[in-house]
């Protein structure tokens, strides 16, 4: 089993690419200007990515697999796929950020169990670096409004 500095070491450049691409997502979130609660729903969908990619990996893998085995099965997955497709063809932008965003996800949970990291252990991690993402992405907006209350 590895040691977390081992691991840090080896895989210090996914875990950066995941914290630069929920910088990247919190700017357009910004950019965008969404209301507040857009912020609170982005916060639960990290916790559900990172729990459903570490803690509840085994019932989601048994899920997912179980729409493979029938004709209904077949039929919601084709509907899911259409459906991420118009969303898409429709909202390029925010489909081609949640879509790095899963990616970088899968590259730090390959990484984590590179190393040897426990289901909880993973869960922190994939919970942590999204956190630290979105809270630098604050950074430019708080050294704005503090300039200006200054100025």
């Amino acid at each position: 089993m590895a040691t977390p500095t081992r691991g840090w070491r080896l895989h210090w450049r996914s875990w950066l690419l995941f914290v630069v691409a929920y910088v990247t997502f919190g700017q357009l979130l910004h950019n965008i200007d969404v209301a507040p609660w857009i912020w609170g729903v982005s916060l639960g969908l990290v916790m559900v990515k990172a729990g459903l990619l570490t803690l509840l990996w085994q019932p989601t893998r048994k899920f997912i697999l179980l729409g493979f085995q029938s004709d209904a099965g077949y039929a919601i997955m084709v509907l899911v796929l259409a459906s991420l497709a118009v969303l898409a063809v429709v909202q390029f932008r925010v489909f081609a950020y949640l879509i790095v965003l899963m990616a970088t996800a899968l590259l730090v949970r390959v990484d984590c169990l590179v190393d040897g990291l426990s289901d909880r252990q993973s869960f922190q991690v994939l919970l942590m670096l999204p956190l630290l993402g979105l809270g630098i992405s604050w950074l430019p907006k708080v050294l704005y409004l503090g300039v200006k209350n200054i100025g």
